[in-house]
């Protein structure tokens, strides 16, 4: 009896421990009390207000006790912004578009590679550095990373004479990205290439300079006017070649650039403009076979003197134009005086004196006006009329 016992009183109190708190609405002193511990629920005492247990009325029902507003839960602290990344500032040296477009730090797969690379072309490594950018130009082809490391990676080359690779390299950059800020950087970077081709530099061939760059330069020359036909460069592009081919005495393709250099940038430089006419007056009496021949491209260069001796008169007197217009012109009339010796003997007076009389209307400071006399006095009375 005592176990049992016991075990009732045990059972009892994990009973009153497990029992969850109580809460109750309890009408006191004419309003509702919540109340949350059950000892506190008590009758209330007699004699208090509004309360009269023997009273002969009923005490009136009392009002419906308060919803409880349940509780809000509490609202958690906002969370903290992530820190805003920004990239790097350029170190000394560098372009200062060498970092415009480049993403936050992080955001990029090819950005370690990068990062390598710079640090290799800044310590003046530029083989190694071009090396690095060329793995990321091929490896990330979608790098955010990648027009800067073309554009790095022609720099590195330049700076380590493999000028042909860096051509390469420049126009790649600006056949795939032709927004890119280096865009006006990499033609110039190219007329350099041209000019150190036209210059000493050689070609290399297995890494030895054995062959003539000229060719080369001309092919880049004109490739900078293709990419930008009425850009800053493009006069100067077309300038340099007629100057190539006139050295070179290549007559007809000199005409052709230094005519095509007065037709499209007459107004860009007077003095440049002054010598490509000059220039292509010359180019016409050089491309004269002789005066047996034929004597179409003299008479272009005479009219090609004569108009520059009327624009320029006083740059004209400087170059000589006039005692070179005066021996274009000796060539013509010598030309017409074999014409008519030729007519002459062919027992053609008339045909003769004919030829005869333009060169004495054309040409009469010349040498050859005098000695045409004699075809005119040999003419028929008829044919002089």
């Amino acid at each position: 009896m005592r176990r049992v016992f016991a075990w009732s009183a045990v059972l009892a109190a994990v009973v009153l421990v497990a029992s969850p708190a109580w809460a109750a609405w309890v009408w006191r002193n004419g309003k509702w009390i919540y109340i949350e511990d059950r000892a506190m629920v008590a009758a209330p005492a007699a004699g208090e207000a509004g309360e009269t247990p023997n009273a002969v009325e009923p005490t009136p029902a009392p009002p419906e006790p308060p919803v409880r507003e349940p509780l809000k839960p509490t609202p958690a602290p906002p969370e903290e912004a992530a820190p805003v990344v920004h990239p790097e500032a350029p170190p000394p040296g560098m372009p200062p578009a060498a970092t415009a477009d480049l993403p936050p730090a992080g955001a990029d797969e090819g950005e370690p590679i990068f990062q390598e690379g710079r640090a290799a072309a800044e310590a003046g490594r530029a083989s190694s550095a071009a090396g690095t950018f060329a793995k990321l130009i091929k490896q990330y082809p979608t790098s955010a990373y990648r027009p800067e490391a073309m554009w790095l990676r022609a720099e590195a080359l330049f700076a380590a004479k493999d000028y042909d690779e860096a051509y390469h390299q420049y126009e790649q950059l600006m056949d795939e990205y032709a927004g890119s800020p280096h865009y006006g950087a990499a033609l110039k970077r190219e007329m350099e290439i041209a000019d150190l081709y036209l210059g000493p530099v050689r070609q290399r061939v297995l890494g030895l300079p054995l062959l003539s760059g000229e060719d080369e330069a001309i092919a880049i020359l004109r490739r900078v006017y293709e990419h930008q036909p009425l850009g800053d460069l493009a006069d100067d592009v077309i300038l340099r070649i007629a100057d190539y081919y006139w050295s070179k005495r290549r007559w007809e393709e000199a005409e052709q650039y230094y005519d095509k250099y007065c037709r499209e940038y007459p107004n860009i430089d007077p003095a440049k403009c002054r010598h490509a006419e000059l220039q292509r007056a010359k180019c016409a009496i050089e491309r004269c076979r002789g005066v047996r021949y034929d004597t179409s491209s003299l008479n272009l260069a005479y009219d090609r003197l004569s108009q520059y001796e009327k624009k320029y008169p006083e740059e004209a007197q400087a170059e000589g134009v006039p005692a070179l217009k005066q021996q274009v012109g000796g060539k013509l009339a010598e030309s017409l005086y074999r014409v008519a010796e030729y007519y002459a003997r062919a027992g053609q007076p008339e045909a003769a004196a004919y030829y005869a009389g333009e060169i004495q209307a054309k040409y009469p400071d010349t040498p050859w006006s005098a000695k045409a006399r004699k075809f005119a006095a040999k003419a028929p009375a008829k044919a002089q009329e």
